[in-house]
């Protein structure tokens, strides 16, 4: 029997499982083991894995796995709460996380943990796309989704008000929409609508995971579609089933995020 320590973590309910250092991060990092970590039934339970593969508290390399075993190059609520974890432990107000999709600075204000998501990607062989399309946004069935990459593919529809958004069958839909042949690497697919007092209700069928309470890059990816449809302004907070995050689109193009993170239990895991 062999065994790791880990950190449980959530950004408005957005869970990760987080391995610091850990000497077992080959065998970690089988996709059998993963796929147990992240079981909510025969493991700990999770939306991603990220496992800590250097740090020297001014700069950390992450990996990021999905809960099916898959790798994911970009998860703004996790690289939140690892950036947390990492900084607190040393007493630091910020660090830079570097992923496969990039490095990415985070720092800590006021309570809240904030992250550098970086520029929107549109081009079709960045999202990436199968082929090119005329317009920014491709229909599928009925649905328009808005498509761009935010270091990881996501493709947004906008419903007139919040009954209609909450008629739709997420798991239905975002299933059919992440196979489409359209997208050689899935999608995540965000469904949203502009609520009266101008903020942002979104919910989320994230590839490989499925449902979850937030999604941090589908936050950001959220804001910039509506900015770009003039839906929204370049700021504004966006409402999760799991809370609020608050994403800002630069004038330089950067996209900031920001929210809440919260430790939830440290412990050790047990594997074959």
């Amino acid at each position: 029997m062999k065994t790791f320590k880990f950190i449980k973590m959530h950004g408005l309910g957005n869970d990760f499982v987080i391995i610091d250092n850990s000497e077992n991060t080959f065998e970690i990092k089988r996709k059998k083991i993963l796929k147990k970590i992240g079981s909510r039934n025969f493991g700990i339970g999770c939306d991603q894995i990220l496992i800590v593969e250097s740090n020297d508290y001014k700069n950390a390399k992450v990996t990021i796995f999905n809960n099916d075993g898959s790798e994911s190059g970009a998860c703004g609520n996790g690289v939140r709460c690892v950036a947390s974890y990492l900084m607190n432990k040393k007493n630091i107000n910020e660090i830079k996380i570097k992923t496969s999709s990039g490095s990415l600075d985070c720092w800590i204000e006021n309570k809240n943990c904030f992250v550098n998501m970086g520029k929107p990607k549109f081009e079709w062989t960045q999202i990436p796309l199968a082929q090119k399309t005329e317009s920014q946004i491709i229909k599928i069935d009925q649905f328009e989704l808005y498509c761009l990459s935010m270091g990881n593919p996501h493709g947004v529809i906008f419903f007139e008000d919040e009954n209609a958004l909450n008629k739709v069958d997420i798991e239905c839909v975002g299933k059919k929409i992440q196979n489409n042949d359209i997208f050689p690497e899935s999608i995540n697919v965000e469904f949203a609508t502009i609520l009266k007092d101008k903020t942002i209700r979104m919910k989320v069928w994230e590839r490989g995971v499925g449902r979850t309470l937030a999604c941090g890059s589908g936050a950001c990816a959220t804001l910039v579609a509506a900015r770009q449809q003039n839906f929204s302004l370049r700021k504004n907070d966006i409402i999760l089933d799991g809370g609020k995050l608050t994403i800002n689109w630069l004038d330089n193009e950067e996209v900031i995020m920001s929210g809440e993170v919260n430790l939830v239990f440290k412990g050790n895991f047990y594997f074959d």
